[in-house]
């Protein structure tokens, strides 16, 4: 039997299938009734101020609910009230309960010692990074408000630029369930996915589109059917000593695992960079690659490389075709803004100005007001 979420200020409620009523096939969004939902616990007012500022400055006045620590600080507290989140404690375990793992070489782990594992007091046989998925479904139950569009989303290293359901439906790509596609140089013959596929379940997925299991969307009923198969094969993994892999990004194999073996319902693949949710991490970390080696020929910061005149606007040169230089914006490939940009760490210092300066002014690009003057993608 479960313990079910902690929540503030009533309790999660228990049942699985009670999303059923409270939803309803839709064609449209509407923005005010739709939700994100993170596991952000344990960082300081300014990352809060990345994300939740960011996602407000859009016009976005629905449900955002957010796991923090139970010590959180005042001012995080007090900022996150302000924005109208809904917050949530998430406790840690004192140990956790998933014992008998093997790793890469296929020696026992012991679980109080790895890096890679801490637990939820609530769920203390998941890791973190598989326990979030089942706050997330006792959250939605606990907020019958929260009837259309569902962001599921990492938030330490995530920010936005336009309201994701407004897009979704501008974009014609309001489904039950969409998954979102890396960047086309990376894909499922990668490690993260291939070898913990391979050691538990067997099976080769060979060369597909990586998708990221850090943003996920779709509508309520889609979104927690879509917990109910993750939790499925959560279990699976679980219950055998070869797939009990030590490593915490396995929720993004069995995420991939899931969609390739059609066990998803309704889910549909967002090309890269062509819908609400751009995930930039590998070439967000060639890029800083690249700017770290010019800037130790050139014997300047990393952070200074690209930026000219103090024009911290342009802080990516044109090549990349990535940013609005007007504003500075992250881009889709049709040049207008992405909504959600994932992954933004990799790109290190090299956003670091910028990224301060819309903190700062509380991110005045956000709105959706500058169509007619997209200007040109550097």
């Amino acid at each position: 039997n479960e313990v079910k979420a902690k929540v503030d200020p009533t309790p999660a409620t228990d049942g699985n299938q009670e999303h059923k009523s409270l939803t309803s096939s839709k064609s449209h969004w509407d923005s005010s009734k739709s939700a994100v939902l993170g596991l952000a616990s344990g960082y300081p007012r300014y990352v809060y101020e990345g994300f939740v500022g960011s996602l407000r400055a859009t016009g976005f006045a629905g449900h955002i609910i957010l796991a923090i620590a139970k010590d959180a600080p005042v001012d995080v507290v007090s900022y996150l009230g302000e924005q109208n989140v809904t917050m949530k404690y998430v406790e840690k375990a004192e140990k956790c309960t998933y014992n008998g793992t093997i790793g890469e070489q296929g020696k026992p782990i012991d679980m109080q010692k790895s890096s890679e594992w801490k637990c939820p007091k609530d769920y203390p046989d998941y890791k973190i990074t598989w326990a979030r998925f089942l706050y997330y479904r006792d959250w939605l139950n606990d907020c019958p408000s929260c009837t259309d569009g569902v962001m599921l989303t990492d938030v330490r290293d995530a920010f936005f630029q336009r309201d994701p359901f407004v897009t979704a439906v501008e974009r014609n790509q309001v489904h039950p369930l969409m998954v979102f596609e890396e960047s086309p140089e990376t894909d499922t013959e990668h490690w993260l996915t291939d070898w913990p596929v391979s050691a538990c379940r067997k099976h080769k997925l060979g060369k597909n589109p990586m998708l990221c299991s850090g943003s996920v969307m779709g509508s309520r009923e889609g979104i927690l059917d879509y917990i109910d198969v993750m939790e499925e094969e959560f279990k699976y993994w679980m219950e055998r000593e070869n797939c009990r892999i030590d490593n915490r990004g396995d929720d993004q194999s069995i995420h991939n695992y899931l969609y390739y073996t059609n066990r998803f319902k309704n889910a549909v693949s967002i090309p890269h960079r062509q819908g609400p949710i751009h995930v930039v991490g590998y070439q967000a970390a060639r890029i800083f690659e690249n700017a770290t080696k010019e800037a130790e020929n050139a014997g300047v910061g990393t952070s200074e490389i690209f930026i000219h005149d103090k024009n911290w606007k342009e802080w990516l040169p044109r090549k990349y075709g990535l940013i609005n230089t007007n504003t500075g914006l992250i881009v889709n490939e049709d040049g207008t803004p992405s909504a959600q940009v994932h992954q933004v760490d990799r790109f290190g210092p090299l956003i670091s100005k910028w990224e301060n300066e819309m903190r700062k002014q509380g991110w005045p690009y956000n709105k959706d007001t500058d169509k007619e003057s997209i200007g040109s993608s550097a």
